[in-house]
């Protein structure tokens, strides 16, 4: 099989990222024969001025998103390619919205690719599917447990990881990183969005031909 290194680039409070997220592991699971994949799960802050106590998310939508209609054809879309990847939520649900540099940090503090992974998608399903508020201490700790950590790693990172994680993720930012989910393979070549597990597996093996051709 050939090694494909997958860097996901991602932030847990956009919605598309979490139907990427879960395109992606159907697309690894199809490329299983072809590809040995080790993924790593980065930080990016869609909204890094948060406050750290969160804000109303139905405002903050409001503002930055007038046309309801508009709103509301994007959230559509949005669960239709998370079904099409095998899972349903309500992009509209969770009524707070945190600042995500400390779930960031709990990420990072994961560094076995395993233990990262159900970190990542502990995140995920406490923000989205338990409406839990991921900017908090206690709900982060108990989000750390449920995934495999001790309760005091996943105290130690939300106390000393933050300023490692914040310049990480505005790394990504500068590098160009506009728009999230970001796909980096091979550290090379990259592609963007949440798109549907077939569209997924294409752009996948897209990406590892092209680095394939560069590297020759």
């Amino acid at each position: 099989m050939k090694p494909l290194l997958v860097d996901v680039v991602a932030d847990i409070v956009c919605p598309w990222c979490y139907v990427g997220v879960k395109s992606f592991l159907v697309a690894r699971g199809a490329l299983e024969d072809e590809f040995a994949v080790t993924v790593r799960y980065r930080p990016y802050q869609l909204n890094p001025e948060t406050p750290a106590a969160g804000v109303d998310r139905n405002a903050y939508y409001a503002r930055k998103f007038p046309d309801k209609e508009r709103l509301a054809s994007a959230r559509e879309a949005i669960r239709a390619n998370a079904r099409a990847s095998g899972f349903d939520f309500d992009p509209s649900a969770p009524p707070h919205l945190p600042n995500t540099l400390k779930a960031h940090q709990l990420i990072a503090a994961a560094q076995e690719p395993n233990l990262q992974e159900r970190t990542t998608l502990a995140l995920y399903e406490a923000f989205w599917d338990r409406l839990e508020d991921i900017g908090d201490d206690e709900t982060l700790v108990a989000i750390g447990e449920r995934a495999g950590m001790s309760r005091a790693r996943a105290a130690d990172a939300l106390a000393c990881g933050g300023p490692a994680a914040a310049a990480e993720a505005e790394a990504f930012r500068r590098a160009g990183v506009s728009g999230v989910p970001t796909f980096i393979i091979g550290e090379r070549t990259g592609f963007s969005g949440g798109m549907a597990p077939p569209t997924m597996i294409a752009a996948l093996k897209e990406a590892a031909r092209r680095n394939e051709g560069a590297s020759q």
